[in-house]
């Protein structure tokens, strides 16, 4: 998804909004890092059948994408 779509897609409500900004200032994430949260985030909306990006959207893509950041670290038994 390019920035265009990105745009006009990902639109989020105020306290989604607030926890990513939140977020990117406090780990000093990208510009491409907030964009994979972001595009994350909209895929939980989704699957919730959400026209916008509600702050719990975006909590569930932190913590997923922290999760799989560290994947290769788990031991599955």
């Amino acid at each position: 998804m390019g920035h265009a779509l990105v745009k006009e897609y990902c639109s989020l409500e105020v306290e989604g909004e607030r926890l990513l900004k939140l977020a990117y200032e406090r780990f000093n994430y990208s510009a491409r890092t907030f964009h994979k949260y972001l595009k994350v985030a909209r895929t939980f909306a989704d699957m919730e059948g959400a026209s916008r990006i509600r702050k719990k959207d975006v909590a569930a893509a932190l913590m997923a994408r922290d999760l799989d950041k560290e994947g290769a670290k788990m031991m599955v038994l």
